[in-house]
């Protein structure tokens, strides 16, 4: 390891391999990935097939659509792209995020944030 690169440090446990020169260690730190919780809230027939509240841990540059596929996995749905028989990202479910549809914003790459709520339910038409 380049004598650039080296640190000495008091916290074995907050770093991971490690060299010894001269009666020093050095290590390097663990890399992290950030993670953020989202709590998804459902309504309507979704409800039937997939219950209807989930707190979902992401990482921290997950969007809208990697929110769904993990929902999608977690509840044991088989067919890609849909959460039952809906698809997502079309004009059969409604996806808001903190209130506001995401195809207002940028659709299924709409970005995430730790906190955010996200809502998923069916549209209905009637007369």
């Amino acid at each position: 390891m380049p004598a650039a690169q080296r640190k000495r440090v008091n916290n074995p446990k907050a770093y991971q391999g490690s060299s010894t020169h001269a009666n020093t260690i050095y290590l390097q730190p663990l890399l992290v990935t950030p993670v953020m919780k989202i709590t998804v809230r459902v309504f309507g027939e979704l409800t039937e097939t997939i219950g209807n509240r989930h707190t979902i841990t992401l990482e921290e540059d997950a969007n809208i659509g990697n929110l769904t596929r993990r929902v999608a996995a977690q509840t044991g749905q088989r067919r890609q792209g849909h959460l039952g028989e809906y698809r997502i990202g079309g004009n059969e479910l409604a996806i808001l995020l903190n209130g506001r549809n995401v195809e207002l914003m940028q659709g299924l790459k709409t970005r995430l944030h730790d906190g955010d709520e996200v809502v998923l339910m069916v549209y209905t038409m009637g007369g």
